[in-house]
């Protein structure tokens, strides 16, 4: 994957542990700043999903097919098991609820087996697999709701996923069920803003912009898209204007935490050692999330040994 702001391909990041919710897991073993700003980004993808990915992938247009065959689902969850563990119980659950969806001819009982396994998937941080899952649901009953459930399990997808050939795959899946979920509801602001964010990398890259800033156009407040106009200027070292919009987000919602330490790396990186202390802090004290604990701290350690 694209391993945002890393600035030497020879850097290495090494993660480990899973996670039994959104916001727990993952050890940092991060030795350089330019690696705890790549690393918090990875971090916080989970749960509040405002990262950008981390892979860049090619220009090269391809056609994605979005109602995926058994076949496909048995191959993604398949390779996805051996890329990540299992516990032997999550294992056994997973081989039942898959024979009871194969062997099921009813349509109901075969979307609630197959919201199952999206959420064991989830649990052990098997993306992909979640996404087969959620886009088999739409298959077989393609609501806004699984419509938007699908797209935001391909939009994980895109950001973890390790092949860069998958991670264009599920980008453009991902935008694919976002316009099918802005078709049926244009005022679905926060699939736009992160429909946007699948463009940042793309042959488009200036439509992820655009695309924000029409977000904002209609709703100025929205969280989601300030977020990611953010995190957007992180990522062109426009720090300022990095600044301008986590203020703005922590001015419309004071306790969006992650808006905190991206503020205060913001600011650590424009050189304002107290306001970065500040909101580091702030931002460490008003959660127990590892994540967050964990980047708040190397960033914090990061500023004591440059004083």
């Amino acid at each position: 994957m694209w391993h945002f702001f890393i600035r030497h391909e020879q850097d290495a990041l090494v993660l480990s542990g899973m996670i039994t919710n959104f916001v727990v897991g993952y050890i940092l073993y991060v030795m350089k700043k330019s690696q705890i700003i790549s690393i918090v980004v990875a971090l916080l993808a989970i749960g509040v999903l405002y990262s950008l990915p981390k892979v860049i992938v090619s220009d090269k247009d391809k056609k994605i097919d979005n109602k995926p065959t058994g076949q496909q689902a048995e191959a993604v969850t398949t390779e996805s098991s051996h890329s990540q563990s299992l516990s032997a119980e999550q294992a056994s659950a997973i081989k039942n609820l898959t024979n009871q969806y194969k062997n099921s001819t009813d349509k109901e009982k075969k979307i609630i087996f197959a919201d199952s396994l999206a959420g064991i998937y989830r649990k052990a941080m098997i993306f992909d697999s979640v996404a087969v899952y959620r886009e088999l649901i739409v298959g077989l009953e393609p609501s806004e709701e699984n419509l938007l459930s699908a797209a935001d399990a391909c939009y994980d997808a895109f950001f973890f996923v390790t092949d860069a050939e998958k991670v264009e795959i599920y980008g453009e899946k991902a935008r694919g069920y976002y316009q099918k979920v802005l078709d049926k509801n244009p005022k679905q602001l926060n699939a736009k803003a992160k429909m946007a964010v699948t463009y940042a990398n793309s042959a488009s890259p200036m439509q992820a912009i655009a695309m924000l800033r029409e977000v904002i156009a209609e709703d100025p407040k929205n969280e989601q898209a300030l977020f990611n106009l953010g995190l957007l200027s992180i990522r062109s070292g426009q720090y300022d204007k990095a600044v301008e919009r986590f203020k703005e987000v922590l001015k419309n919602n004071p306790v969006n935490l992650q808006a905190k330490l991206y503020l205060g790396i913001s600011y650590a990186e424009l050189g304002d050692k107290a306001s970065a202390r500040q909101f580091l802090e702030e931002a460490k004290a008003g959660t127990d999330d590892v994540m967050i604990l964990n980047a708040a701290d190397e960033y914090l350690k990061e500023l004591e040994a440059t004083n």
